[in-house]
């Protein structure tokens, strides 16, 4: 591997990267945190095939919005869920009507998308962590920015 493809995998912001050691240790937290903000749905890291999560530059980022909401805004975990839980991913993704109608992240607002048990046809096989809504939209910078664009076309 040449030196400029090694410098594109380690400057791609997606690609999982670091342990959850070295992400707790980035973020100034404990790896029980991190598993804490992953068993409420906050983030999603990646896994290994044998099961070890992997976090990216932007797992990390998204990681550092929470703790700045948590730290510097006073926010809790379930007011953070609720905020994301809040992005209206029937519209980001262009479900049906049909879609839309069997899945519970549509009817209910307590859970976002990524975590909720029933989704529609055109998340079932979806890998979340690649999905717009994820790592787009929910992101710190990201969701307001989404809200503004959308309700000047509405």
């Amino acid at each position: 591997m040449n030196s400029q493809n090694i410098q594109n995998r380690l400057n791609d912001k997606t690609r999982p990267m670091f342990t959850i050691g070295v992400t707790a240790d980035l973020i100034g937290v404990s790896v029980h945190t991190l598993r804490m903000y992953e068993n409420e749905g906050l983030i999603l890291p990646s896994r290994t095939q044998s099961q070890r999560r992997l976090y990216s530059h932007s797992d990390i980022e998204r990681l550092q919005c929470i703790r700045a909401m948590i730290e510097e805004r006073g926010f809790n975990l379930a007011g953070i869920k609720g905020m994301i839980s809040m992005a209206p991913c029937w519209e980001i993704k262009g479900c049906s009507k049909a879609d839309q109608q069997i899945c519970d992240a549509y009817h209910h607002a307590l859970e976002p998308c990524w975590v909720v048990k029933t989704k529609g046809g055109e998340c079932v096989d979806t890998d979340c962590t690649d999905c717009p809504v994820y790592t787009e939209v929910t992101t710190c910078h990201n969701m307001k920015t989404y809200l503004k664009e959308h309700w000047k076309h509405a």
